[in-house]
């Protein structure tokens, strides 16, 4: 369990820890934040050194008090009145999940919304929030916060949102679930942003071996799906 430890030492500390999915899954690597410590440093170094999408993800619990909906729900109801909608719109992926995926933001302070700058604020503001939700224990407060999401921020915007599954890695084994894992075993607000780290040079996902060769330069902490998954099995009992 060295190395969970040592995952948990660095998330607290505001660094980045990089997830490997199961080999069998999508097999590929995420850069890991928690979002109450994200930058304009961070977003550009997720940009630059990953590549992939900027997701920003929640627990079910906060999206449920958020009123933050899965996009596939969304796109159900729209269907109904849209053919080309109900065709398209999938509930599953090749590899048999779900998509997490909701809704996307933009803080209203935001311009254009993508700027390094921009995508910041609209994560930070909406740890802020999650942060605030999960101290308020009066329901008039929660009520407050959640009035306060709803002014704070508009859809679409350029930060796509991610929900966990509610019996997280029980339930689903993503790296949204276990992004939101990590910030429960490190005591922290559930809520992660991630990248994707994609190989520049073959166009496909980076790949575990220089995924690990990228940690070592850059003092980072790397984990495998397997070992957060035996982690949360002795966790949970």
């Amino acid at each position: 369990m060295t190395k969970i430890f040592e995952a948990v030492t660095s998330f607290r500390n505001g660094n980045f820890v990089l997830i490997h999915d199961d080999d069998n899954r999508e097999d590929e690597v995420d850069m890991v934040i928690s979002s109450q410590n994200i930058s304009p440093r961070h977003i550009a170094q997720m940009r630059k050194d990953a590549g992939g999408l900027i997701c920003t993800a929640l627990s079910k619990e906060i999206s449920t008090k958020l009123g933050l909906p899965y996009i596939y729900d969304v796109l159900n109801i729209f269907g109904t009145a849209n053919k080309t909608i109900s065709f398209i719109n999938q509930n599953s992926s090749p590899y048999g999940d779900k998509p997490s995926f909701s809704i996307t933001l933009n803080h209203v302070n935001t311009y254009t919304g993508i700027t390094d700058h921009d995508r910041a604020l609209t994560i930070s503001s909406l740890a802020n929030i999650c942060s605030e939700l999960n101290n308020n224990v009066d329901a008039n407060d929660q009520k407050i916060t959640v009035e306060k999401f709803q002014t704070s921020f508009r859809t679409p915007g350029h930060v796509p949102i991610l929900i966990a599954s509610k019996g997280l890695l029980n339930e689903r084994k993503g790296h949204t679930e276990m992004s939101i894992f990590l910030t429960k075993i490190s005591s922290m607000t559930n809520v992660t942003t991630m990248c994707e780290m994609l190989d520049p040079y073959n166009y496909k996902a980076l790949s575990y071996k220089d995924a690990v060769e990228y940690a070592k330069e850059n003092n980072l902490v790397i984990i495998e799906a397997k070992e957060l998954i035996a982690f949360a099995k002795s966790y949970e009992k």
